[in-house]
């Protein structure tokens, strides 16, 4: 069995694979990276897991990853939610010489503040773990790469700053995803579950749904709702709330909810 992640190594995917093996139910043979999302969805196929991103706490959900339980037969065992330190890493020994700063989007923005405030230039870059080998590789030695610790360690690139993010408890969700078949555990519980439905078009009907949920006292964590990829105008809800399928609460929430709903989906429960 192999972990599949989108990304390079040392890239944040790839720490939180490495962190998630230690409490599989399952021996992990690899853990392997990705070109992008879909690559690794199609990885998955019946006997394979991946770990992937699906909410960050300052850019919100990374939707080209909820968009695949839309699309693929598949479930989460369980969620890792792991702080984002970004670190400032160069070739240089003093970050007075930096001048432009290399990285993922997502990763700049997180730490707009900080580099506006040392005149650092932000440069996009396609990954956090690609930019620190680009800085590495580069005869450009004012650069530096936005990344993980694992990065500067793997490319060998000196630390100039940690924990750089404008946010303080910058946190990524990750999801561990597998077949909907596969008998497979993550060992750390949450009691928690993912639910996904289509409203029926009719006045009050998401109000109706979110009422079965407060009548019967169960907290909601989530609530997002997403293209159904059917036709225009249509959307598939994405909900995470507390609790177990065989909590009575539960039971009784799911079975008003199969009143104003289609394409009721228990995404998980972990």
């Amino acid at each position: 069995m192999n972990i599949y992640y989108q990304g390079n190594p040392g890239s944040y995917m790839h720490t939180a694979s490495l962190a998630i093996q230690e409490n599989l139910s399952w021996t992990i043979d690899s853990i392997d990276g990705k070109a992008d999302f879909k690559d690794v969805w199609e990885a998955i196929g019946t006997d394979n897991i991946a770990v992937l991103a699906i909410e960050n706490s300052y850019m919100w959900s990374i939707h080209p990853n909820l968009h695949g339980f839309l699309k693929y037969d598949c479930k989460i065992i369980g969620e890792y939610n792991m702080p984002i330190n970004h670190c400032i890493c160069s070739k240089e020994s003093d970050i007075k010489d930096v001048t432009k700063a290399y990285s993922q989007m997502p990763a700049l923005e997180q730490c707009h503040r900080y580099l506006k405030e040392k005149g650092i230039e932000p440069m996009v870059y396609s990954d956090t773990a690609l930019s620190a080998k680009h800085v590495a590789e580069t005869e450009d030695s004012w650069k530096a790469a936005v990344c993980s610790e694992l990065a500067a360690e793997i490319y060998k690139l000196n630390i100039l700053d940690k924990n750089i993010q404008d946010q303080a408890e910058n946190t990524t969700r990750f999801a561990i995803i597998c077949h909907k078949d596969l008998d497979l555990n993550y060992l750390v519980k949450k009691d928690k579950m993912s639910i996904s439905f289509e409203i029926n078009h009719m006045p009050s009907s998401l109000y109706q749904c979110l009422w079965s949920f407060a009548l019967n006292n169960i907290n909601l964590t989530k609530l997002e709702s997403l293209p159904s990829y059917k036709w225009k105008g249509t959307f598939t809800f994405w909900l995470d709330l507390e609790g177990k399928s065989d909590d009575t609460a539960v039971q009784l929430s799911l079975k008003w909810l199969e009143t104003h709903t289609k394409n009721l989906r228990i995404i998980w429960e972990y």
